[in-house]
């Protein structure tokens, strides 16, 4: 490609991450079409009532308020649109809430851009920041804006954990921020474990029980009512991009231990395949990052942005590679159920096979700054 279009591309690539993040500040733009009310619902409970923060009828009340009276339906639940993220997370809602639905949302999708963004740019440094032009371009961003997602933090954690690879613990600590969707990064704890990097498990550590300590002083109940209420987001009718989602379309009987099963062997696959790249930092680190996605037992579209991070991160994805991701959000955000588990999946093994050398030509790739 001559300098002339690669620059063309590069200012194309600008132009859309700069709309990305002129959208949130458009008056047309409704935060209360995203996820923010399920967030700023988490974020008033947590202050006023956190003994029934995962009562969903009480919830029904707080996000009457912040709706300003208008009824949310989502897939699988009734009337609302449900606070069932970690008490954590409620609790990063806090100060945005102070600002109200409509300010506070904007400046939370906002933040959740900027994490993202730094998050692309710790990942791939000592290279060009242009590098991150392709993955913050492609349509996951678009869809962790629209639904208010946070994406952008975990991404924010694993980005500036890669920055401090040399510092195991500082790069532990940092990992906390995964904390935030904890769902995603299964293999990435699984591959610490079975490497024996232990220094960066005791930092990951300390950053949970950083986390935890408030919330459980909070509600000591908070662990409890959260995981008796995170099985109603894994349903039939979620446009979930998960191996263990199809488990999910069994009988009733069988969906527990199939989804368990998934998640297990799909962990164990993605651990495999990283360990074959163990000379190849960056193809390993991809594996692992997109390979959390996969085995997921609940990853919608947006996250997505994870599978792009690890794009960026391996270094050596082609313009296809970025096209079929963003053609593939795209179809999984507006699919009915349960295609976009089948499509969702067969992307994400694309990036893992790829990145694991079976469609490409191995080349060892460069170590993370930090470890040189």
């Amino acid at each position: 490609m001559s300098t002339r279009w690669r620059w063309r591309g590069s200012v194309a690539l600008l132009a859309v991450c700069l709309a990305f993040v002129i959208y949130p500040l458009l008056p047309n733009d409704d935060v209360i079409n995203s996820d923010w009310p399920a967030f700023a619902t988490g974020a008033q409970m947590i202050v006023t009532n956190p003994t029934q923060m995962y009562d969903l009828h009480v919830q029904e009340r707080y996000q009457a308020e912040v709706t300003g009276g208008r009824h949310l339906v989502t897939p699988g639940i009734n009337g609302i649109l449900p606070f069932l993220a970690p008490a954590w997370v409620a609790l990063l809602a806090v100060p945005f809430d102070v600002f109200g639905t409509d300010i506070g949302g904007r400046l939370w999708i906002l933040f959740g851009l900027a994490c993202l963004a730094g998050g692309l740019y710790l990942a791939i440094r000592p290279r060009p920041p242009s590098e991150i032009l392709p993955a913050f371009a492609a349509v996951p961003t678009a869809l962790v804006m629209l639904n208010a997602q946070l994406d952008g933090i975990v991404a924010l954690g694993i980005g500036a954990a890669i920055a401090l690879w040399s510092r195991p613990y500082l790069a532990g600590l940092v990992l906390g921020l995964t904390l935030m969707k904890p769902q995603l990064v299964l293999p990435l704890g699984a591959a610490l474990v079975l490497t024996l990097r232990w220094k960066v498990v005791a930092g990951w550590a300390i950053a949970g029980a950083a986390l935890l300590a408030p919330t459980l002083f909070l509600n000591p109940n908070w662990i409890g009512q959260w995981l008796a209420q995170t099985r109603a987001t894994v349903a039939p009718v979620s446009r979930e991009v998960d191996l263990p989602h199809l488990g999910v379309l069994l009988p009733d009987a069988a969906q527990t231990i199939a989804v368990a099963c998934l998640t297990v062997v799909a962990i164990a696959g993605v651990v495999w395949l990283a360990s074959r790249r163990r000379d190849d930092f960056p193809a390993a680190a991809a594996i692992v990052i997109a390979g959390g996605v996969l085995a997921a037992p609940h990853a919608l579209p947006a996250d997505l942005a994870l599978v792009a991070l690890a794009l960026a991160v391996w270094g050596q994805a082609r313009w296809f590679d970025w096209l079929a991701l963003s053609l593939a959000a795209l179809f999984c955000a507006v699919a009915p159920a349960p295609a976009p588990a089948f499509v969702g999946v067969a992307l994400i093994a694309w990036v893992c096979l790829r990145a694991g050398g079976f469609f490409t030509r191995r080349s060892p790739g460069p170590a993370p700054a930090s470890a040189r």
